[in-house]
């Protein structure tokens, strides 16, 4: 059978490529050609897809990011008194239509769209493969799906798309079930399946993964809830990063988006193995600080890890407690020591700073930037998302705080700061951004 899987435009009010790619559509396209399956793959997110050239040159920027091709559109009726645009981001219309033309006869097309806000730019996807293919099955999964069933069904109803739920295998077997064809038998696809890059002409960088899951159960967090904490074995990440680099030898970045890289048993010797590989690694997605002695971050050092984000989320003590209890002020602290003694380059040493978690104060978010600058460290503010299933999330259904079928497009968080009145609002925030900007203006200067 062919299938056509295609990964959504993106509709917001900001977005960058800071290393995006649709790992769980890969997934699904290498499941379906080790079935035996055709696959075709359009990523409106491929900033170097063939063709995108007549309408803006790509360029890459820091260790392989850039900025997407993004058109002015717009705004749902919902977001219409958002003071910000509206923008799509990924590939020019004319040449999406221009690939579709291209794909010919094909007997099914997936999606799956992964921040629940960003449902809407799936949707106009799928609007717009309707226009080529308005009969053929059409199926959607990803995080928005498991987590909004009921809202997915209710949005692409009209579009004729079958909601898929799971993650995996178990996704993959509904679609397969539909065509009364070959299930795929019960094996670990995690350790077996290596992601497939083929479809890739122009790459400047990888995305992989060494586990899944994550054992902390951090009350703002829903990957407990997706998935159970596992590692894939050494000898797969080497056979993975060995077809990745053979057949795109320019690449010189590989980004691990693990949510919990450093808790595997074997991990000093994933990093000796990661050695051999004469490339840039990148871990963004927050590390756990308190897992990080000197000999670790001697080896990520040596390894060749360069951009390294923490997990740090507030500094206040009891709300780190009250949120998970996965790092202390100290544990940062200790963290950082390291990575200094170590010889990184303090620039590219973040940490995560969430704003606007369920009863934090405002004065907590300049305590954390000044604690993390300081250290010398940047830090990066994340504007909180109250996501369904977490523990965040229930509490605030169940004490009224938020309204129980609250769009997700308005949980934004670029946009919650303009509606929740029990948050910090969108003026207080401005305020902490431009006192960053300051303090961070003001040491660069000192080093002038």
């Amino acid at each position: 059978m062919k299938f056509l899987i295609v990964n959504p435009w993106i509709y917001d009010s900001a977005a960058y490529d800071f290393w995006l790619k649709p790992m769980g559509l890969l997934y699904i396209s290498a499941m379906l050609k080790k079935q035996g399956h055709q696959v075709q793959f359009i990523d409106n997110l491929d900033r170097h897809t063939k063709g995108i050239e007549k309408y803006k040159k790509p360029k890459d920027k820091y260790y392989g990011t850039g900025k997407f091709y993004t058109k002015t559109v717009e705004k749902p009726k919902i977001i219409n008194f958002i003071d910000r645009k509206f923008k799509k981001y990924g590939m020019p219309e004319e040449l999406f239509e221009e690939k579709l033309k291209s794909i010919g006869r094909i007997d099914g097309i997936i999606t799956g769209i992964t921040l629940t806000y960003w449902y809407y730019g799936g949707k106009k996807t799928v609007e717009k493969i309707r226009e080529f293919y308005p009969d053929t099955p059409l199926f959607l999964g990803g995080i928005y799906a498991n987590l909004y069933p009921d809202h997915s069904r209710k949005t692409f109803n009209d579009l004729n798309t079958h909601i898929i739920n799971g993650n995996g295998v178990q996704s993959l077997n509904q679609v397969l079930k539909y065509y009364n064809t070959e299930m795929i038998n019960d094996y670990d696809w995690f350790e077996e399946i290596l992601l497939d890059y083929s479809e890739y002409k122009k790459i400047s960088y990888a995305v992989i993964l060494s586990s899944i899951g994550c054992p902390y159960k951090c009350t703002y967090c829903s990957t407990p809830n997706m998935w159970r904490f596992k590692y894939k074995s050494l000898d797969k990440i080497r056979q993975e990063l060995g077809m990745i680099l053979k057949n795109h030898p320019n690449i010189k970045n590989i980004v691990f988006f693990d949510d919990a890289f450093l808790l595997r048993p074997d991990l000093e010797d994933m990093l000796f193995m990661l050695k051999d590989f004469n490339v840039n690694y990148h871990l963004p997605n927050g590390i756990h600080a308190h897992r990080i002695n000197q000999k670790l971050s001697d080896l990520l050092k040596e390894a060749g890890f360069k951009i390294i984000k923490l997990g740090y989320e507030t500094s206040n003590p009891d709300m780190q407690k009250k949120t998970g209890n996965k790092v202390t002020n100290l544990d940062l602290m200790n963290a950082v020591k390291c990575f200094k003694q170590s010889g990184f380059d303090m620039k590219n040493i973040g940490a995560y700073i969430i704003s606007n978690l369920p009863g934090q104060k405002i004065n907590e978010l300049y305590e954390a930037i000044d604690f993390c600058l300081d250290l010398g460290i940047n830090p990066n503010i994340n504007e909180y998302t109250p996501i369904p299933g977490t523990k965040d999330y229930l509490e605030l259904i169940e004490k009224n705080i938020l309204p129980k079928n609250t769009d997700p497009l308005l949980l934004n968080n670029t946009y919650i700061p303009y509606w929740w009145e029990k948050g910090i609002s969108k003026q207080e925030l401005e305020k902490v951004k431009l006192y960053l900007k300051q303090k961070k203006k003001a040491i660069e200067n000192e080093r002038i």
